[in-house]
């Protein structure tokens, strides 16, 4: 990959890092469903707009609408209201590591999966390390600082959607992967709205804050990220693309930290430590520079 291809991957990386924060001072005003149906309709709304300016064509067969519509439940509308959610209870950086359990919720929802892939040594010692990482993030200390393990639970099931969503999108009839996430996001903006009116209530008219931050969370996180991703994708291939997938629980505890004044403890460091070797060791990187570095020493 050229070094361009290296920033855009680290500025998406740290944009999925920074919507927790956005989440958190949102949920200031709203309640957790109408942050997420909001921002699943103006991710929508932009990626709509793309697709007009580009001149694209967004035709889809009606028969593909029903899976289209679950993906959009369990790939935008489910995790966005899962993640608010638990952010009642966690701090933005605790969810953004939880969130970081993404990969590793893939590869047990594929082995309960009709055809998924099949679970390998490394796969399993990767999704240990990733479920002791999650026991440690429940851990509360002495002093009082930690998150309720409850809601990290809550959390971690953003992550399960996201593996079932990557399953559906196997079996879904549409072949240009731009107009999926659209029309997925009506879709899931659609499903989602009436418990966010049911459940939330009429919102109230936002501020000026709130307005900027739902423009940024809606559009710049959701609509731009998305589109960045899969213009980016054929250049630098999905295993290097997954890298924003460590990039970001960085970003959300640097941003929860500085900008949100959140605490960290030694046991959230140590969560964080425990998934992000997980997902290196699922991602075979890690493995295969020891493995050349011990064969190096040993010639």
């Amino acid at each position: 990959m050229t070094f361009n291809h290296w920033l855009i991957l680290a500025v998406l990386g740290a944009a999925f890092g920074a919507s927790f924060a956005f989440n958190e001072v949102l949920l200031v005003q709203y309640g957790p469903l109408t942050v997420s149906a909001v921002r699943v309709a103006l991710g929508a709304v932009g990626c709509w707009l793309w697709l007009r300016a580009s001149g694209c064509a967004s035709h889809i067969p009606l028969r593909a609408m029903p899976g289209i519509a679950l993906l959009g439940i369990f790939q935008y509308a489910a995790p966005f209201a899962f993640l608010p959610v638990a952010q009642q209870h966690i701090t933005s950086s605790a969810a953004g590591v939880a969130n970081a359990m993404t990969p590793l919720a893939v590869v047990v929802v594929s082995q309960f999966w009709p055809g998924g892939e099949r679970i390998t040594a490394a796969k399993i010692a990767g999704v240990s390390l990733g479920i002791l990482g999650i026991a440690a993030l429940t851990v509360t200390t002495s002093d009082g600082v930690g998150s309720d393990p409850r809601f990290v639970i809550v959390a971690v099931m953003a992550p399960v959607c996201y593996g079932i969503a990557l399953n559906l999108t196997r079996h879904v009839l549409c072949d240009d992967p731009l107009v999926l996430t659209t029309w997925a996001m009506t879709l899931g903006a659609l499903a989602i709205l009436p418990f966010a009116l049911g459940l939330d209530g009429l919102p109230p008219l936002p501020t000026a804050t709130s307005f900027s931050a739902f423009a940024v969370l809606g559009f710049g996180l959701t609509t731009v990220t998305f589109v960045a991703l899969y213009m980016i994708l054929p250049k630098v291939g999905a295993t290097n693309l997954s890298l924003v997938t460590f990039i970001a629980p960085i970003s959300a505890t640097a941003i929860g930290y500085f900008a949100l004044s959140e605490e960290i403890g030694l046991q959230q460091l140590l969560g964080a430590a425990l998934i992000l070797a997980g997902l290196a060791v699922i991602d075979g990187r890690l493995p295969r520079l020891v493995w050349r570095r011990v064969r190096r020493r040993t010639a």
